[in-house]
Formats: structure tokens, sequence, C-alpha cells
């Protein structure tokens, strides 16, 4: 069984979940795991990770797409106005894309949820968004979140979580890697439905139906830049990445009938930030210095992520996608007054060099 997973956190921890579904699954299929999750980060990462691994994880069809971004979604979303809404946008261009690009495998949405959250029974609108999105579309949806709170009666163990957002101990870990594994072998008893399938019906009950999204990498914008800019690649135990290097006085300029949603970025210490210029046929016309320097930077070497652009100007990912002129450049002197999305902070004042790391853009039109 050839399991692709694209997650937040909680799917790359050291003897996380993953290691004991895998252990769970040997003696019933022989496992095979296809990490592509990344960490503090929205489900628009999601689907540039998708994208940019296509090629390394298509030798062979995928059997599963096991997809956890509850914990990561809620935290970004559940604190903005309308963020539910948001939400199912990013997940239905999610599940576009998974289809596009995994049209045999069968999608499985996993829910895991924050400490302060454990209990099924309070409402919440992210959460409930999700179950009812995902029951919409007649997911096989893994719901760990309720199975642990119906166990523990509504109340978390001590021993749980690591942290409010990490199931990090080996007794938690080791239960919802037996609960997934019973699923998935469940799953596969009943040849569950595949994502073209699932596809198709999201077309008819989808209000995103007539969107259409292309993923642009970073290395194929060379063309349409000016200035210091090169390309590169690097890599950990996790990913493989290739990246356009913006050094200072660089500039990128794209003139499209597409609208820019996101901005995927390798950040790392020697981030900054960029300048946007954004302007679109309804009026739209934002200029803005926009930090680049992910949090997590301060102890590991790069961060991939990701910018979701309406969100620096608003509370909502909804707008209308259309024509667009864009540009990005470096600004040749560091600092000065900037907005960021979440996870974003300033550039350090001691960094010996300030680039930006340009991995991919994610477009979006209206079909006509």
């Amino acid at each position: 069984m050839k399991i692709l997973i694209i997650g937040g956190s909680n799917s790359l921890l050291k003897d996380g979940y993953v290691t004991h579904l895998a252990q769970s699954l040997q003696g019933y299929v022989e496992p095979e795991i296809v990490q592509i999750s990344v960490g503090a980060t929205t489900s628009l990462s999601a689907i540039g990770r998708l994208y940019e691994t296509y090629a390394s994880t298509s030798v062979a069809p995928v059997d599963v797409v096991l997809y956890e971004y509850s914990i990561n979604d809620t935290g970004h979303f559940a604190p903005r106005p309308g963020g539910a809404d948001s939400w199912l946008f990013c997940f239905h261009l999610l599940l576009k894309t998974a289809a596009q690009l995994y049209p045999t495998a069968v999608f499985v949405p996993l829910v895991l949820a924050q400490q302060q959250h454990f209990s099924s029974t309070a409402p919440h609108p992210i959460y409930d968004a999700q179950l009812r999105a995902f029951n919409e579309l007649a997911l096989p949806v893994i719901d760990v979140r309720a199975a642990l709170s119906a166990l523990f009666l509504g109340r978390a163990p001590a021993w749980l979580y690591r942290d409010p957002a990490h199931y990090d101990t080996p007794h938690a870990t080791s239960i919802v890697g037996a609960i997934v594994a019973q699923r998935l072998l469940t799953l596969k008893a009943q040849n569950a439905e595949p994502l073209a399938a699932t596809a198709a019906r999201l077309q008819a009950v989808s209000p995103f139906a007539g969107l259409q999204a292309m993923y642009l990498p970073g290395v194929n914008l060379q063309q349409f830049t000016s200035g210091p800019v090169q390309r590169g690649h690097t890599g950990n135990r996790l990913m493989q990445l290739d990246y356009l290097r913006m050094l200072p006085g660089s500039r990128l300029e794209l003139n499209s009938e597409m609208f820019p949603l996101a901005l995927f970025l390798k950040s790392d210490p020697q981030h900054d930030a960029l300048q946007l210029e954004l302007g679109s046929d309804d009026g739209l016309a934002f200029n803005a210095r926009v930090a680049t320097r992910h949090a997590d930077t301060e102890t590991l070497p790069f961060v991939y992520s990701s910018i979701p652009l309406p969100l620096l100007w608003s509370h909502s990912l909804l707008r209308p996608y259309g024509a667009s002129r864009l540009a990005v450049s470096v600004p040749e002197q560091a600092g000065g007054a900037q907005t960021g999305f979440d996870c974003y902070a300033g550039g350090r004042p001691d960094a010996p060099e300030r680039h930006l790391d340009l991995v991919g853009v994610l477009m979006l039109t209206e079909a006509r």
C-alpha cells in the first residue's frame, strides 16, 4: 500500500503517528510511505507540495492520499472573520489538484485537534466546517478528534500532548497510528472510491468549481526577472527544493490573465522582505513591503512555506480572480515598515547576506 502523506508537523514527528501507522500495517500489507508534509503552514502549502513532488512520486500509482491539515488550518483561519469559507476554498483547490495528479488514489482526511479543542462536543467553526465538507463529499474521514474525545470522555489525558498542538508521546502516537491503519485496511477491503470520482462530484457542489489553477515553479520565472537572480537547489531529509534566488536590486514582473493567490518560499535566516506590487482590473492596487523570514528559521536552516497574498490586505482569500499585474522585488536596503502573514517576521539586522528564495507561485483564474 503506497500512502502519500500531506500534512502538518504532527505527520513529521520522530516516532510520531506515521511510524506507528507503518508498524501497524506490517503483516497485513506492505506499507510504502511517501512523505511530503510541511509544518506551520496552511493547506495552500500542501497544494504546492503536491505539484512540486509529483515527478518524484509518480513512478508507481499512489493508493492513498492522507490529508492531515486540520490543526494547521484551524490555527490560521479560525481567528479571521469568514475563516471557514477561506478554508473550504483551500480544501477544494487541494482536492482538485490531488485528483488531477493522483486520480486513482483514495483521498482520506485525517482530523486531529489542538489540546484546547480536544472535546468534539464543543462547537468550533473550522472543525465543524471541515466535517461538513468531508461528509458532503462522502469522504472516508478518520476523525481521531472524535474517537479520542469519546474514549477519554472529553478530557485529554495529561500524557496525550507534548504541547498544545502535538500528539507527541509514544502512547498517543501509537493509538493514532493504529486508528489510521485500521481504517485504511478497511478502505482497501471495500475498494473505496478513487479521487477521479470524488472530483467529479466536487465539481457539482463546489462554489469554486469555475476556478482554474496553475502552479508556476520559481525556476521557470527567471525570464521575467531583471537584476541579480540565480537558480538554486537545497534539501534535507524531508524535501528537495528548486528555487529562484533573488538578490537585492532584483525584480520579477508578471502580467497575466490570472491572479496570484500565493507565493511559495524557501525561507532562511538571510530572508528579510520583498516589495509586493499587485494590481487588478477590478481596482485592486496593493503596494507593501512584506516580511519573508519564517519564525521557525530561528531553529531550522530553512523552512518551506507559503504566503497567501489576499490575507495581506484582507481577512478572506475569496475575491474575483482575473487579470493581474504582479511585481516582486528585493529592496536594496534592509528593514523598513513591513506587513506579514502569521508566521513571518522581519529580517535579522546582522544577516551577512539578504535574499529571497522563490519556490513557486500559484495562479488562479475564473473560467469564462
